[in-house]
This record gives structure tokens, C-alpha cells and sequence, in this order.
């Protein structure tokens, strides 16, 4: 499943300014790229020490060099990529574990974030997140598989919006901008969408009654129910 997009631009008026900041939601042709080099990296086709070479990268992507070369300036400043000047960027060791790694971090940060965001959410965004957990509820139509990715973004994002802590609020936002490529990678079966389904209406129903205690436990287990159980080992 390919998602373009972390949220669906024209729908839920209150959620939509939380979760896109303000800003455009759409995937620009460097972001593409960026997932694409990433999702390389994480699957091993560009293991720790190759070298990246913007020909035939632009190649093999079909684009030009241009955005190319963007992206591995902006995975150069995340960490994944090491670029020195008048030599060839290379990946960095270790960067195939980067989403398990990324996922590591959110479950130090989220849990605590939901305890805080508990009884501190906009009523209207509460209601368009309720509108679209319902759209997202399994059912034998293939559209609740898109709503319930759009649903999983909205609620992990408002948590982020309404944590009242602004490094914690950009730590979330961070994470979350690497989910695109665990979609991209079609890690996630059916399965385990009905299971996140279930563990995120929990999250809504903590937040919706101000449990701090139950938004964290309820975050806190749904983060670890998704490390035990994706299906391919470097993503998460």
C-alpha cells in the first residue's frame, strides 16, 4: 500500500490543520526520492558503506540528478548518509536498522506524550477523529485499509499537537515523517491493520476521557505490539 500522503487533505477541517502544521500535505518529487533511497537502505540493497552514485541512482529512479542530489543532502543531515566534501556520499553503518531504531524512540516518547495530551484535545479535532475511526472500522470493503492509515497518522500526530511540550511535539513529528516508508514497503498486512485498529480506538477512548494513565499504558502497548509483530524484521 502506497500512501502519498499522511492525511487526506480535503477532509476533517480541525484535524487537518494538526496533523499537516499548516504546510502543503502533498509528497513533493525530493520527498519520493527520499523514500526510495531510504527504503533501499533499510531493505540491505544499499548496505552500510556503499557508495551512492547520483547517475545511476537518478537512473534506476528514473528522475534527474537534481532531486537526487537533494535527497541525499537531507539523508546526509538525518544521519543515514555520510557526505564529504569532493567524495562520493556512502551510507552509513548501521543505517538499515533506522526505522526499528526511529520506532525504538517513539516508544520512549509517546507514551509519556499521550499521558499529557489526555483531556487536552480540541473538541472538534476529538469529533473528526471519531468520523474517521468509523471510516477506518475493518469491514468488507477495501476503503477502510487507506482510512485506517490516515486514521493511524491523525491520532499519533494529535497526541504530538496537544502534548503541550514543543521538543516532544517535534521529536513525534520527526518519527512520523519516516511512516510513509513503512507503507510504501508494504509491511502492513490486514491482520495487523485490524489489530492497530482495535489499539488505536483504545488510544481515542483514553484521550476522548482525559485518562492520562490509560492514554500512556494504551500507547505504550500498542507501540509494543507493533515491534513483536511486523512481518519483516527492518520495518516497523
Amino acid at each position: 500500500m502506497v500512501v502519498k500522503s499522511l492525511f487526506h487533505p480535503d477532509r476533517y477541517p480541525a484535524l487537518r490543520l494538526v496533523v499537516t502544521d499548516g504546510g502543503d500535505a502533498k509528497m513533493s518529487l525530493v520527498d519520493n526520492v527520499y523514500d526510495q533511497i531510504l527504503l533501499q537502505i533499510v531493505n540491505g540493497d544499499l548496505p552500510g558503506g556503499a557508495e551512492l552514485k547520483t547517475t545511476k541512482l537518478a537512473e534506476s529512479l528514473e528522475v534527474s540528478r537534481t532531486p537526487v542530489a537533494q535527497a541525499l543532502v537531507r539523508l546526509a543531515a538525518d544521519g543515514l548518509v555520510s557526505q564529504h566534501r569532493n567524495r562520493r556520499a556512502t551510507v552509513r553503518e548501521a543505517a538499515e536498522n533506522w526505522l526499528v531504531d526511529v520506532h525504538q524512540l517513539r516508544q520512549l516518547v509517546e507514551p509519556h506524550a499521550a499521558a499529557r495530551a489526555a483531556g487536552n484535545i480540541d473538541a472538534e479535532v476529538l469529533a473528526d477523529l471519531e468520523m474517521l475511526a468509523r471510516e477506518a472500522r475493518p469491514n468488507k470493503e477495501h476503503a477502510w485499509v487507506e482510512a485506517a492509515a490516515y486514521f493511524d497518522s491523525g491520532l499519533h500526530l494529535t497526541i504530538a499537537e496537544y502534548c503541550d511540550n514543543l521538543p516532544m511535539r517535534t521529536t513525534i513529528r520527526q518519527c512520523w515523517s519516516y511512516k510513509r516508508v513503512s507503507y510504501q514497503a508494504g509491511n502492513d498486512t490486514e491482520q495487523s491493520l485490524r489489530r492497530g485498529f482495535r489499539e488505536h480506538t483504545a488510544i481515542l477512548e483514553a484521550l476522548k476521557a482525559g485518562d492520562s494513565a490509560g492514554a500512556e499504558s494504551a500507547v505504550a502497548k500498542h507501540l509494543d505490539s507493533a515491534s513483536k509483530t511486523r512481518p519483516k524484521s527492518r520495518i516497523v
